[in-house]
């Protein structure tokens, strides 16, 4: 199974193939044990979150507006919830005091609705937690940010997509960096919260 997202992470010719193993890495770097993934659609990125959580006996709560096409395993199943919901709902009704350890963004890019996830994981996160954003340089603009702010009116990318939102944060609290390929993966840390002291 590891071999296939070794080979996937070098070959793989998906938006987000590349972070295959990356996200697997992680998972067991941290040793996470709760993940909630916002945005599915195939699958691409819950396969490595599942498979690590099954190594750190954790769960990916994963969470869509559509279902999502992928099967998995039996022995991956258990390590996986899957929500038919918005992801800000979701984010809205997440017990507050249950800790978070990863949370992987890729669904609605639009900046309004990812400044909004960041503003209702400002609340809940704390300075342990990785914050992963997919797509902070989508459209062939690796290695630079995707920040235009008039390209593309009325799509999801209008405003400066998830880029933007992340680039407003307050530095102070937060920091990043990204991974310029493969439409960007943008790895966020909460540095500092008065609900963590």
């Amino acid at each position: 199974m590891i071999e296939n997202l070794i080979n996937k992470t070098l070959t793989g010719k998906g938006d987000s193939d590349k972070h295959s193993l990356l996200l697997y890495s992680i998972v067991l770097g941290s040793n996470a044990n709760t993940i909630i993934e916002l945005g599915v659609r195939n699958g691409d990125s819950t396969l490595p979150l599942v498979m690590g959580a099954k190594e750190t006996n954790g769960t990916v709560y994963s969470v869509d507006i559509e279902l999502s096409t992928l099967k998995l395993s039996d022995d991956l199943k258990e390590h996986n919830k899957f929500f038919l919901d918005d992801a800000i709902n979701f984010l809205n009704n997440w017990e507050a005091n249950k800790k978070i350890d990863i949370v992987y963004i890729d669904d609605w890019h639009s900046y309004e609705h990812v400044k909004k996830e960041l503003e209702i994981l400002d609340k809940i996160v704390s300075p342990n937690t990785i914050i992963l954003l997919h797509d902070t340089m989508y459209g062939d603009t690796c290695p630079y940010y995707h920040s235009d702010l008039t390209e593309n009116a009325g799509s999801q990318w209008e405003l400066g997509g998830p880029y933007r939102a992340v680039a407003e944060l307050n530095p102070q609290f937060w920091e990043f960096s990204t991974l310029p390929w493969n439409n960007g993966l943008t790895i966020l840390r909460k540095k500092y919260s008065s609900k963590y002291k």
